[in-house]
């Protein structure tokens, strides 16, 4: 049921133009301010992750803390287990009250304001975006901050003008004047405002709350009551760590360096200084409310999750995330994104509402992770949550006889099987082919580019190679499958450069797929397996480095093979893994640093634009050696915008996900059409599949091709193939 309610969201966000046009813009804005100003405060991430981190490891003795000092100052704390626990107590409070509420996420993740409307009180929402929402009366909030993205002006118009009564003009200025009116009523009459909170420190029991509009300050200040709504995650030790989670908020939020307003709420409206007691009270509220929500949390600091509640709802993941951009708030379950789909397995209804969240959306591209104010891995949190589905579910058919294919390392004479009868189901064409029978629902329609398997594999290619007579160096070379079968020409690139530079290139005709596609799809059983036969292979002492061309392999055997060993008992299988992840390096790494190459020059002038792969740039950190590279080849780099945004590809992701991989790399191919370069060039052999297919859809004339290509061209003195 989780896969069928998935495929209409899925299909439901690639409909939605009015959202996405309102994403790009809000994007548009935001990212280059956020990316300007964390730059700014290097050690911020550090700082705030050192807080939560804390925080959620103590997050009981905090919470009994943090009461007692909330008590002390006058304020009613309730601790609910579960959302009716806390939208009861809410709703026992206000009555039938008049409510000001400002942005609450917790709020949100609990329906407080559908559940008190219902129960006869008025709510208003006073964040001009949720305030939109709420007057377009769909219930449709599509981002952290900016919820009303997805409404054209012209339709914000019309909802103001029929709140106010009275025809407005299509003006930005004229809309926000306007709805400040509108709500200034509400805001001076109410008897209740609701907020949320950025943090609540344990030491004071101070509510910090952090905005730009200056709704918040009146909705905590202007009531009779103030109930702060907040997840338990959000209590930290000290006043001094509230102030960093409010500075962190503001510049991954909005670029800013500190909110417009920022708002330090110490207790009910009186001096907590008995010697002030004299003065009376204030007047601001007479009684304030703190209202814990602890469902789901403890659940998933006991699994393993506690990381999720890292978050401080920033939204920043969101605003560099290729799978929210394309289909916004259809991935996710109560909080949006990618750790939305992770804390919707402990808020839900468990692993099935994570898959309806879109557990199975992530494309490991880890933008998200460094976006993040606090670093989080959310891509390493999704990855352990499909493995528990796997051992939970299984993974279908197809799949685990695929993966049984791989973990038993029987690939290779499948190929040779596969590649003399392709023929009856790939049509040759030019870059390619293209499936003879359209296979739309397993992710090959007709009109989609593919590789054809080579009559001969790289590992038989290189076998009629000669050892070199006097190397000066030794290294061993990781194929990986497309290079093997599909692209055996890039490995015989590869060959060439490095015998060029006179070292010699190792490979096993044994070697097993890096297990990649096992582990994004949950299977960590047979991904083991092919890492231990890959670890045996290439274990030897006879050579230094294993060079890598593909950053998707590399990343896999330096990062995934190491969780996957972290329960193996074998000493010898570690102490041989300790000794490959010290030799694995990309081959752009290896000739700029290691060998130092002094590159000759191409025969032609060509200009390139450089595509950074995602586990080229996150995950080897290797960005300025391609470039370097290419540009000492005598290529003129034109740099593409947003060069590490992903291209789509992500392995099985493309396969079982294409209508939203195209959208993804169909917004890539625009940006390396805009250089006008002859070549778009990566360092990923999936990547340039994947480019082939998107430049072929939108009728492009650049050529796509591997980094090796260019750089044994310019070593054998002849043109680009």
């Amino acid at each position: 049921m989780a896969g069928v309610d998935l495929s209409k969201k899925i299909e439901d966000g690639l409909n939605d133009g009015e959202a996405w046009k309102g994403r790009q813009r809000a994007f548009g804005f935001i990212r280059p301010g956020m990316q300007r100003m964390v730059k700014r405060y290097p050690e911020l991430t550090h700082q705030l992750r050192a807080v939560k981190e804390y925080s959620i490891n103590h997050v009981d003795e905090l919470l009994e803390q943090a009461t007692k000092s909330l008590e002390a100052k006058g304020v009613k704390v309730f601790v609910a287990k579960t959302e009716e626990e806390a939208r009861d107590y809410i709703a026992r409070v206000v009555g039938q009250s008049l409510v000001v509420k400002s942005k609450t996420n917790a709020g949100k993740e609990i329906g407080i304001t559908k559940y008190l409307s219902e129960q006869g009180a008025k709510v208003i929402e006073t964040d001009l975006g949720d305030r939109l929402v709420q007057l377009e009366g769909k219930d449709k909030s599509t981002h952290t901050l900016a919820p009303a993205i997805h409404i054209p002006i012209e339709d914000v118009t019309t909802l103001l003008s029929d709140n106010v009564g009275r025809e407005l003009e299509c003006d930005l200025k004229t809309l926000v004047r306007a709805a400040r009116e509108s709500l200034r009523e509400y805001l001076t009459t109410a008897e209740v405002g609701i907020s949320g909170a950025n943090a609540i420190d344990a030491e004071t029991g101070s509510i910090f709350l952090t905005e730009n509009e200056g709704n918040i300050r009146c909705v905590t200040s202007m009531s009779r009551v103030h109930i702060a709504i907040a997840g338990v995650e959000k209590i930290v030790p000290r006043l001094t760590d509230g102030l960093t989670v409010v500075k962190a908020a503001a510049a991954y939020g909005v670029g800013q360096d500190i909110g417009t307003y920022v708002s330090v709420i110490d207790g009910v409206s009186q001096y907590n200084n008995d010697e002030l007691a004299f003065l009376g009270s204030g007047q601001g509220p007479e009684e304030v409310h703190v209202v814990f929500l602890t469902q789901g949390r403890q659940k998933a600091i006991d699994d393993g999750f506690g990381e999720a509640l890292y978050c401080i709802n920033c939204g920043s993941c969101l605003n560099f995330c290729p799978v929210y951009a394309e289909i916004g708030q259809n991935y996710g379950y109560k909080y949006l994104g990618g750790r939305g789909a992770v804390f919707s397995a402990f808020h839900g209804n468990g692993l099935d509402k994570a898959q309806e969240a879109g557990l199975s959306l992530c494309i490991g591209c880890k933008r998200c992770e460094e976006a993040c104010a606090v670093g989080m891995h959310t891509p390493e949190m999704i990855s352990e949550l499909r493995s528990k589905i796997v051992k939970q579910d299984g993974m279908g058919t197809a799949k685990e006889s695929v993966f049984k294919v791989l973990g038993s390392n029987k690939l290779a004479p499948l190929m040779k099987l596969a590649r003399n009868v392709q023929g009856l189901g790939l049509k040759p064409t030019a870059g390619g082919a293209t499936a003879r029978i359209n296979l739309g629902k397993m992710g090959i329609p007709s009109d989609r580019l593919l590789p054809q398997l080579a009559h001969k594999s790289f590992a038989e290619q290189i076998a009629k190679k000669s050892p070199l007579a006097r190397p000066e160096a030794k290294v061993a070379f990781f194929a990986g499958c497309l290079v093997n079968y599909a692209t055996p020409e890039l490995g015989m690139d590869v060959y060439d450069i490095l015998a060029a530079n006179n070292v010699q290139m190792v490979t096993y005709e044994k070697e097993a797929c890096c297990g990649l596609p096992a582990i994004m799809s949950g299977d960590s059983k047979d991904a083991l397996k092919l890492a231990k036969t890959n670890i045996g292979l290439f274990s030897s002492d006879e050579y230094d480095y294993v060079v890598f061309a593909c950053p998707s392999c590399a990343t896999t055997a330096r990062q995934e093979w190491a969780e996957l060993l972290k329960g193996e008992q074998d000493p010898k299988v570690l102490a041989d893994y300790q000794k490959v992840q010290k030799k694995v390096i990309d081959l752009n790494d290896y000739l700029a640093n290691v060998l130092q190459v002094k590159m000759p020059k191409l025969s032609e002038t060509v200009t390139v634009t450089y595509h950074d792969s995602c586990h080229m740039a996150r995950g080897l950190k290797v960005t300025a050696e391609p470039r370097r590279l290419l540009q000492d080849a005598g290529a003129e780099l034109k740099e593409m915008e947003d060069a590490a945004s992903c291209c789509g590809f992500g392995g099985s992701f493309s396969l079982f996900y294409y209508e939203l991989s195209k959208r993804v790399n169909d917004a890539k191919i625009r940006k390396a059409q805009a250089t006008e370069a002859d070549y778009i060039v990566a360092s990923c052999p999936g990547c340039v599949m994947h480019l082939k297919d998107g430049v072929n859809r939108a009728g492009g004339h650049q050529k796509v091709v591997h980094v090796a290509q260019i750089l044994a061209a310019a070593y054998r003195g002849g043109k680009i193939k």
